[in-house]
C-alpha cells in the first residue's frame, strides 16, 4: 500500500489549484425503517477482520437483504493505524499503533430477494460494512446500494446526532437497533410542504446553501498560478494515460461552482484517460476535534465510526477512478473542550459565533502544516457547522503537505496573490450534524481536495458570466444543469450516487 500512494501523492502535486467550497445539509426523510433478523453466515456466526462471509437481514416486509463481504484491506495498514489522543489543552497524551486485526472493515457486493415473489437472489449494487458486535445479535454499520439507490445504515444512537429534526420518529435509545433510510426517502423540495419550502428558501437565502467560495479573495486572482498552467494544458495535447495528464488539469472554484480559467469542461467530459489503470492509494489523517469526540460515548465508539465512515467514502473512488482511501493517522482530541484553545491545536476548540467553518479550516492547514508526513490530504471531522455549510475543502491540494499563511493568499507551493488571510494546505472540514449524511460529505469534499468543482446547477446556469467562463460543471455539451444529481451538488440531495461524467472529465 505504501508504494501505491507515494506515487498516488508523487504525481498528484504536479498542479494543484486553489478553493474553498461547502457542502450542506439534506431535506426530511419520508420514511426509515430499521434492521430485522440479522444473520451472519459463519460457524457459530463469529467473524474475523480476515473473513470472507455474508450478511444478511430483512429490510421490509417481504424484502430480504444480503450483502457478500471481503475484508478492506486498502483501508488499514497491515503495520497497524498510528492513532494520537489529545489531552484537552491540545498536547498528546498517548499514541498507539491500532491493531488492524481489531476493526472487522469490509466491502463488497448487495444482492435481495422478495418473499413470495422470487426466491433467486439478484446482485443489484455494492457495499461496505463495519461489524461492530458479531454473534447471534450483530450490529453493525455502513452503507449498500439496491439498483443505484444508496441505503445508509447507523446505530440508533449515532442516528440522532445526524438525524434531520423533521425526519419520522424512531427510538434512538435502544442501542441494539440498527436504522435505515435511502436517498430514495430524501424528499425533493417540491415535495415538501408549502410553508416549510417557503421557510426552507428564506434560510438557503439567508444561510447560503450555495459554495461559499466567492468569500476567498484569492480564488478569483486572475494571476493564480493554476490557472496559467491550465490555459497551457489546453492548448496541448493529452499525451501519457499516467496520473500526471491528470493534474494539469486541475480546476478552481470560485463564486457558487468552480472556475476552469476557459478551459472547456464539455470537452472532457466521460473521458477517463489520465486515471490510473491499476489501484492506487491515497493516504489520509483525519482528525476529531472536542466537539466530535464529545457525541460518543467512547475514545472505541469514535475510532469505528472514523473508520466506518472512511470506508464508505472510499467506494465511490473505487468504483470511478480506482483509488482507494487508506486511514494513515488518526488524532481525536479529549471530549472536554478547552477553556483556551492551545495555540499548536487551535481548530481543537468549542463551536461559537467567532470561530466559522472557513477560520477553523485555516487553523486546521495550518496545523496539518506542521505533521510531517506523505499523506494526501488531511480531514478535521467535527460538528461546528456555519448555518447550512457542513463542509468546506481548499480545491486541488492533495499532496500538499506544507501550509503557507500570509497577509495575502498563498497556495501550497509558495505563490501569492489577493488581499486577506488565508492559510492553505492539502485540508478539508467535514461536520457531523442533523440532516447530513457524514460519508456523502466526506466523498464531496475529497472531491474537492483532487481537483474536482461543483456541478452546474439552476442557479449557476442563470448566471452568463457563470456558464461563459466555465466555472462548473454541466451536464452535457448542450445542457447546462446537472439536475442536483451526483456527488459534487452544491447541497446534499436524494439520488447522490456518482461523480458526474463531467466531473470524472474534470479529475481524469
Amino acid at each position: 500500500m505504501a508504494t501505491t500512494a507515494f506515487r498516488f501523492c508523487l504525481l498528484w502535486v504536479l498542479f494543484a489549484a486553489l478553493v474553498a467550497a461547502t457542502s450542506t445539509t439534506r431535506n426530511p426523510l419520508r420514511a426509515i425503517s430499521t434492521i430485522q433478523n440479522a444473520t451472519i453466515h459463519t460457524h457459530s456466526h463469529r467473524v474475523t477482520a480476515l473473513h470472507n462471509f455474508d450478511l444478511s437481514f430483512v429490510l421490509r416486509p417481504h424484502l430480504h437483504v444480503k450483502l457478500s463481504l471481503e475484508p478492506n484491506d486498502d483501508l488499514l495498514p497491515n503495520t497497524g493505524l498510528l492513532v494520537s489522543y489529545l489531552n484537552a489543552d491540545g498536547s498528546v497524551s498517548r499514541t498507539e499503533d491500532l491493531d488492524r486485526l481489531a476493526h472487522k472493515v469490509f466491502r463488497g457486493s448487495a444482492w435481495y430477494r422478495q418473499e413470495d415473489v422470487d426466491d433467486e437472489w439478484i446482485r443489484a449494487g455494492w457495499a461496505r460494512i463495519t461489524v461492530v458486535k458479531d454473534g447471534l445479535q450483530p450490529l453493525f454499520q455502513g452503507a449498500f446500494a439496491l439498483n443505484h439507490d444508496n441505503h445508509h445504515i447507523q446505530l440508533a444512537p449515532h442516528f440522532a446526532h445526524t438525524r434531520h429534526h423533521l425526519d419520522p420518529h424512531v427510538d434512538t435509545t435502544d442501542e441494539n437497533s440498527m436504522v435505515v433510510y435511502r436517498d430514495s426517502d430524501i424528499l425533493l423540495d417540491q415535495d415538501l410542504d408549502y410553508h416549510m419550502h417557503e421557510l426552507r428558501r428564506s434560510l438557503e437565502y439567508h444561510d447560503g446553501f450555495t459554495c461559499q467560495s466567492d468569500n476567498l479573495g484569492f480564488n478569483s486572482q486572475p494571476d493564480h498560478p493554476v490557472y496559467t498552467a491550465m490555459l497551457r494544458r489546453s492548448d496541448s495535447v493529452l499525451g501519457s494515460e499516467t496520473l500526471a495528464s491528470l493534474f494539469g488539469k486541475r480546476q478552481v472554484d470560485s463564486s457558487t461552482s468552480g472556475n476552469s480559467a476557459g478551459v472547456d469542461l464539455t470537452s472532457t467530459i466521460g473521458q477517463t484517460k489520465g486515471c490510473p489503470n491499476t489501484r492506487q492509494v491515497a493516504l489520509v489523517g483525519v482528525a476529531t476535534d472536542c466537539t466530535y469526540t464529545a457525541q460518543f460515548n467512547s475514545t472505541e465508539s469514535v475510532r469505528i465510526n472514523v473508520i466506518d465512515q472512511m470506508n464508505t467514502a472510499s467506494s465511490i473512488y473505487e468504483q470511478t477512478f480506482n483509488i482507494s482511501l487508506g486511514l494513515a493517522n488518526l488524532t481525536i482530541s479529549d471530549s472536554n473542550c478547552p477553556g483556551t484553545p492551545n495555540s499548536a491545536s487551535a481548530w481543537n476548540q468549542a463551536c461559537s459565533d467567532s470561530v466559522d467553518i472557513q477560520d477553523r479550516l485555516n487553523l486546521f492547514s495550518a496545523w496539518r502544516g506542521n505533521q510531517q508526513d506523505s499523506n494526501s490530504h488531511w480531514t478535521l471531522l467535527s460538528t461546528c457547522n456555519t448555518g447550512s455549510a457542513v463542509g468546506l475543502a481548499w480545491l486541488g491540494q492533495a499532496c500538499v503537505q506544507t501550509a503557507y499563511s500570509t497577509n495575502s493568499s498563498t497556495t501550497g507551493n509558495g505563490q501569492s496573490s489577493s488581499d486577506g488571510s488565508e492559510t492553505v494546505t492539502g485540508a478539508n472540514v467535514v461536520v457531523r450534524t442533523q440532516g447530513a449524511s457524514e460519508w456523502q460529505i466526506i466523498a464531496h469534499e475529497t472531491g474537492h481536495t483532487f481537483g474536482a468543482v461543483h456541478d452546474c446547477t439552476d442557479q449557476t446556469c442563470a448566471q452568463s458570466s457563470t456558464v461563459s467562463s466555465q466555472q462548473c460543471c454541466p451536464l452535457s455539451s448542450t445542457t447546462c444543469n446537472a439536475g442536483a444529481q451526483y456527488i459534487m451538488n452544491p447541497s446534499t440531495t436524494s439520488g447522490v450516487k456518482n461523480f458526474s461524467p463531467c466531473s470524472i472529465g474534470n479529475i481524469c
